[in-house]
């Protein structure tokens, strides 16, 4: 069987729920304490023995691109051999990073049609920038955990997880082909439903497509919000090819919303011993007072 080893990761949004700071700065370059959260995507994308990763940025967000220089002049004026630094470069030698400009915001359809070239005939893996998913001390999470599907049979992968009724409007809604179990087959998708939504399971950032995904793409019209919606190419690749969800390991967070990202701080902090203080214990401290 294949095995996936390319991941393409869509930030151009203008992270507009993050203003003012997203003025200065992209999106997915905001800390979870001190890493980024396209650090960490990488990260997951590496564990899950991914080789190349395609980061879709907008025109002013040459600062995706500078993050990951680990030979800029700043760089070179450091008094020592930063462990960080050592760090992205090691980063770096383990993922073969490449960028593709988005000229305008048409959509996820639109963001993932601009890896056709990278693609290159591959099926490959598709991470949200928005959904951070925090390992929890698993070897295999997230992407990795559909990855490992994949290699068993290749066929499209929606990650999923279940949400409350009230908040599948702002998902894309999976439609069961028989009982929801940790991996099934689906018969539809529809972008976030107004009423009857076929089910609670909500694609939440991680997939993987066949490379058959661009030809779908190629004949989807502006859907919901007036743009190109991946989920409508599903809805094409569902009439000719099977399409499983699949929850996968790992806590996912939406760090595209101010109180999923704090969220994901708490979280990693947890796990943290080197930040000088216990999370839990000054929580508690705080709500005390």
């Amino acid at each position: 069987m294949n095995k996936i080893k390319k991941v393409v990761i869509p930030v151009a949004g203008k992270g507009t729920r993050f203003l003012p700071i997203t003025k200065t700065i992209s999106k997915t370059l905001l800390p979870i304490i001190d890493a980024p959260v396209i650090q960490y995507l990488l990260e997951e994308a590496i564990k899950a023995k991914i080789k190349d990763a395609l980061i879709i940025i907008g025109y002013n967000q040459n600062d995706v691109i500078n993050y990951f220089n680990t030979e800029s002049t700043y760089v070179k004026n450091l008094n020592r051999d930063y462990e960080e630094i050592k760090y992205i470069k090691k980063l770096k030698s383990q993922i073969r990073i490449s960028y593709v400009f988005q000229e305008e915001a048409k959509g996820l359809g639109d963001a993932i049609y601009h890896a056709k070239a990278f693609a290159d005939g591959d099926d490959f893996a598709v991470m949200l920038g928005d959904d951070f998913v925090f390992s929890n001390g698993l070897k295999t999470y997230g992407i990795g955990s559909l990855c490992k599907l994949y290699e068993k049979k290749n066929d499209y992968y929606l990650g999923v997880k279940e949400v409350p009724v009230e908040a599948t409007n702002k998902y894309g809604i999976v439609k069961p082909e028989k009982e929801v179990k940790d991996c099934f087959k689906i018969s539809g998708i529809v972008e976030k439903p107004q009423d009857n939504p076929p089910s609670q399971m909500a694609c939440v950032g991680r997939y993987i497509l066949k490379n058959s995904i661009f030809s779908y793409l190629e004949k989807i019209k502006p859907g919901v919000g007036k743009e190109l919606q991946l989920t409508d190419a599903i809805a094409l690749a569902l009439k000719k090819e099977n399409v499983y969800a699949s929850k996968f390991d790992g806590i996912r967070y939406d760090v595209g919303s101010k109180g999923g990202y704090v969220e994901a701080i708490i979280s990693v902090a947890r796990t943290r011993d080197d930040l000088g203080i216990n999370i839990d214990e000054f929580l508690k401290k705080t709500m005390d007072n």
